[in-house]
């Protein structure tokens, strides 16, 4: 089996000074002209504070900040950032994997200790990898066109933080036949036993590389708990796919199955 280190995007809140943008006598919306506006500017230089956010222009990166809103300490809103893909493991967090994608229990990926630091968000993206297809196969590599694995609103509960993915694959039986079968994985997030609502990236305001869907970190910890599965063509039941596939009369017990999981994280 093969699973890949997630990376994904969180958007985390922020303490930041909080923008009183109201102006001056004399000045114009953004506080230009008057005692704060161009007339002061020979004498406090990059000490000015022009756009009224609590951080001065020079160290300020997004001047033109709109009013009352916070900013971190570089001056930035969140309105001014865009999501960006952090490496991994990114936060200074801590990343524990137990158990198997496969096996009853599933996957438990652990991530502690995240810094959140200037950060509004923090989101995590289910599948983001480009170059790592997510899937699954119980008859060799993943064809990254027919076995990736499909987003499935029918089974999915985004509110519930439930996402869920289906696909078809083939299994390499011992009579030399390849019968095809149907693959589900299904993907938990939760913090301190509690469900992390899942939605779609643009409702998360992030521009992935491949993912559709994620959830919004806004803690410093979280659990993602993920099980593949495969159904039984004759009797139609689903059970954890290196199971079935163990308990299948196929030439070598164990072979043949591959499977890509991951996850990214953005933030701004």
């Amino acid at each position: 089996m093969r699973t890949n280190k997630p990376s994904v995007l969180l958007l985390v809140a922020l303490v930041g000074c909080a923008k009183a943008n109201t102006g001056s006598p004399g000045s114009d919306a953004n506080g230009h002209g008057g005692p704060d506006g161009p007339s002061a500017d020979a004498s406090c230089g990059d000490q000015c504070d022009h756009d009224h956010d609590g951080v001065v222009d020079g160290i300020d990166e997004c001047m033109n900040t709109p009013a009352n809103e916070t900013v971190n300490s570089k001056g930035c809103a969140d309105s001014q950032l865009t999501a960006t893909l952090q490496p991994f493991p990114p936060f200074g967090l801590t990343w524990t994997p137990t158990g198997d994608i496969g096996t009853n229990g599933g996957l438990v990926w652990m991530y502690t200790g995240i810094e959140r630091g200037d950060l509004f968000h923090i989101v995590w993206v289910i599948c983001d990898d480009p170059a790592t297809p997510c899937g699954m196969s119980l008859d060799g590599p993943i064809d990254a066109a027919a076995e990736h694995w499909t987003y499935s609103a029918a089974d999915s509960n985004l509110a519930n933080g439930k996402v869920v993915f289906t696909n078809t694959t083939h299994i390499a039986l011992a009579d030399n036949s390849n019968p095809q079968i149907n693959g589900r994985l299904t993907v938990q997030a939760s913090d301190s036993n509690l469900v992390i609502p899942a939605a779609a990236v643009s409702t998360l305001k992030v521009t992935p590389r491949d993912g559709q869907y994620g959830v919004e970190i806004k803690g410093t910890s979280f659990k993602i708990t993920v099980l593949g599965e495969a159904q039984d063509p004759t009797s139609m039941q689903w059970s954890p796919y290196q199971d079935y596939y163990n308990a299948a009369p196929t030439p070598t017990a164990g072979g043949g199955v591959t499977t890509s999981f991951g996850g990214s994280f953005y933030a701004r």
